[in-house]
C-alpha cells in the first residue's frame, strides 16, 4: 500500500519540475582556476633580478613561501649584521633624525643552499624593494 503512494508522488513531483517555460541558454561558462603561488616558487625558484624591481605585493603574490616576513623602524638601529648593506641608501644622519619604516624579507632558493634577502622602503603606499642579496645559507654575520 505505501508503494503506490511513493509512485504517485514521484510521478507529481516528476510533472510539475517538467513546466513549459522556456529555458536560458548559458552563453559561456568562465572556470577560475586558482594555482598556488607555492608551487611556482619551488619550480622555478624565486631569483635576485626579479625580488630587486618587484614591489613587496608583487613579490609576495608570487611567491608566499616566506623564511621571515618582518618590519621594522630604521631609527636607533645601528647598522648591524646583513643590515649594514641599507648604510649605502641611508645615512647615519638620516636614519637617527627620521623613523624609517623597513621591511625585510627572506626566501629560501630552490637548491636550499641560498637565502635572498630583500629590504622595502614605504612610498607612497606601496613598499618597493631598495635592495636584494644572495647568501649561503651559513653565511653569519
Amino acid at each position: 500500500m505505501i508503494q503506490p503512494i511513493y509512485i504517485i508522488l514521484l510521478g507529481l513531483l516528476t510533472f510539475s519540475s517538467c513546466n513549459n517555460s522556456p529555458t536560458k541558454k548559458v552563453k559561456k561558462v568562465v572556470v577560475n582556476k586558482t594555482i598556488d603561488s607555492t608551487y611556482f616558487c619551488l619550480e622555478d625558484s624565486i631569483t635576485i633580478s626579479f625580488l630587486s624591481k618587484a614591489s613587496y605585493k608583487k613579490a609576495i603574490a608570487t611567491c608566499r613561501l616566506t623564511l621571515l616576513d618582518d618590519q621594522f623602524i630604521l631609527k636607533g638601529h645601528g647598522y648591524m649584521g646583513p643590515t649594514r648593506i641599507l648604510e649605502n641608501y641611508y645615512s647615519r644622519e638620516a636614519h637617527e633624525k627620521n623613523n624609517i619604516p623597513i621591511k625585510i624579507v627572506l626566501w629560501g632558493t630552490k637548491d636550499e643552499e641560498h637565502i635572498i634577502r630583500v629590504w622595502y622602503k614605504k612610498e607612497k603606499k606601496q613598499w618597493l624593494p631598495i635592495t636584494a642579496i644572495k647568501d649561503h645559507i651559513s653565511t653569519q654575520y
